[in-house]
């Protein structure tokens, strides 16, 4: 019966991964905005970096033992977790919220000479036309905080055989978390004098902008979610450790606003979910009374529910069309609209699942235990959809150019973020107002990416057995290395204890 259930949870995992990339895949096609090769992804506008509370060794080392041996009066066990988790320089980050793979990006006016070979046309973002210079980003993350886990066996209240081995346990990761995406600019020339913007930085996070500014170091701090887990202990004697659980994650952290691009998000970003994890330990040595080694393996697998986010969006085959101007068909000419107010839209978002999984070898001597392992955090790709009752509004188009005496907006449907296109016009040479379509707006550019983060960590525990009441420290270290540009670089310290009584 044992084997049944853990082959099954194996095969629902890969199961669900299998279906997610296959949908993935659907989602790419018709749409070029947001291209990836090798591994690269471009042009997005949302980064849904790993949550440090979803590191599984940092709250598995140690706590294993307790789990498996306690022997207390009252059959419970608590741990509390201090953490934090730091990001790297990867320069690859900066591609990914910018486009056509650059870490940098050059803004120019019409009126200067070398204008054609500018990524950014500098009127666009409220900048005069004699404007020039560059931007480039290197996002950075710190998430700190502690977490609480308390663990109740059943049979502490159930005199009955089949509630012998299963327990409840209920999860509380309290995280302060801090995004700067250090927006830089270089080679100034002309700034600006009047009411506008007077360089980029000023320009990326204009007032009248209601969404996706680039700004400065932002943080928050609450409670990440609430986890409550039922598992069971199905084998526990001489190092041999094999436990199986279901839990339901409930957010407690309001999700991404879509003010800023790279904003703080703390847990699940407001996502529910739910999910399963296995825990395996067998020793390979020869029994004896000096120490034993043992291997493990560790998995956990959630799935989030949908949530109604906001996103900002680019149109089809127009990267950081975001921060064009726009026109609507019922204003006057010159009253044109920043695009990051009309393209951030609240969304249907769907993030699927992730999992954690890790494997290594332990070693323990007496009461001390040295840990080291491999682990791998995963995610698919997320997906967005638009809300039954909002679809996008097609009263807007592309911001033209108007001369005075126009009494009617101009669009320029053809314009990119470097480029303003000739007016549009009809088949008799008049210009006529085209409007975006919902279909005409790509909704992977506000899509969280998938991930795939390569872990390696290194524990040391110290147990105590008492008569009464056990007790454990430990303390440990990661680096996680991403395999893609759509997560950072990340490294993490913990230290903890844990009681069993």
């Amino acid at each position: 019966m044992l084997r049944k259930k853990i082959a099954l949870l194996f095969l629902l995992s890969s199961f669900t991964l299998t279906t997610q990339s296959a949908t993935d895949s659907d989602t790419n096609i018709g749409c070029r905005c947001n291209p990836c090769s090798d591994d690269i992804f471009t042009a997005q506008s949302f980064m849904f970096p790993k949550p440090v509370s979803f590191t599984l060794p940092m709250r598995h080392s140690g706590w294993h033992n307790m789990i498996h041996n306690r022997h207390g009066k009252n059959l419970s066990a608590v741990q509390a977790i201090g953490f934090y988790q730091g990001s790297m320089p990867h320069a690859d980050n900066a591609r990914y919220f910018l486009f056509d793979y650059k870490s940098c990006l050059s803004v120019k006016g019409d009126d200067r000479p070398d204008y054609k070979d500018r990524d950014v046309r500098a009127e666009w973002i409220g900048l005069p036309s004699n404007f020039s210079g560059g931007l480039s980003i290197c996002p950075k993350q710190h998430q700190a905080g502690f977490l609480i886990e308390y663990n109740q066996k059943l049979s502490r209240f159930f005199d009955h055989s089949f509630l012998k081995h299963f327990w409840i346990s209920i999860t509380m990761p309290f995280v302060s978390v801090e995004n700067d995406i250090q927006l830089r600019q270089y080679d100034i020339q002309n700034p600006g004098t009047g009411d506008g913007p007077r360089d980029i930085i000023q320009a990326m996070s204009q007032h009248g902008w209601c969404f996706g500014k680039i700004g400065p170091s932002q943080s928050r701090f609450s409670l990440s979610y609430v986890k409550l887990a039922l598992g069971g202990t199905y084998m526990s004697e001489d190092n041999f450790q094999i436990s199986y659980y279901s839990h339901f994650i409930l957010s407690a952290a309001e999700g991404d606003c879509g003010k800023y691009m790279f904003a703080p998000v703390v847990g699940t970003n407001g996502h529910h979910g739910l999910g399963a994890g296995v825990n395996f330990q067998f020793p390979i040595n020869r029994k004896n009374d000096r120490y034993d080694l043992c291997l493990f393996a560790d998995l956990e697998h959630y799935y989030l529910f949908k949530q109604t986010l906001f996103r900002t969006l680019d149109l089809k085959d127009k990267p950081w069309s975001r921060y064009m101007m726009y026109n609507q068909i019922d204003r006057g000419p010159n009253l044109s609209l920043p695009g990051v107010n009309i393209l951030t839209r609240e969304v249907r978002v769907r993030s699927w699942n992730f999992v954690d999984m890790t494997f290594g070898m332990r070693f323990k001597m007496k009461e001390l235990e040295v840990e080291a392992g491999y682990g791998i955090w995963g995610r698919g790709d997320g997906r967005l959809e638009w809300k039954y009752d909002c679809q996008f509004p097609e009263i807007y188009g592309i911001a033209g150019k108007w001369t005075l005496g126009d009494t009617e907006p101009k669009t320029a449907s053809a314009s990119t973020i470097d480029t303003l296109a000739d007016n549009d016009k009809d088949a008799d040479d008049n210009d006529t107002f085209v409007t975006i379509k919902p279909q005409d707006v790509c909704l992977r550019t506000g899509a969280d990416k998938s991930v795939i983060n390569h872990r390696v960590h290194v524990a040391l525990s110290k147990n105590h057995i008492g008569e009464k009441i056990d007790g454990m420290f430990c303390a440990g270290a990661y680096v996680e290395m991403p395999q893609r540009n759509s997560s950072l670089k990340l490294w993490g310290l913990w230290g903890k204890f844990g009681t069993a009584f």
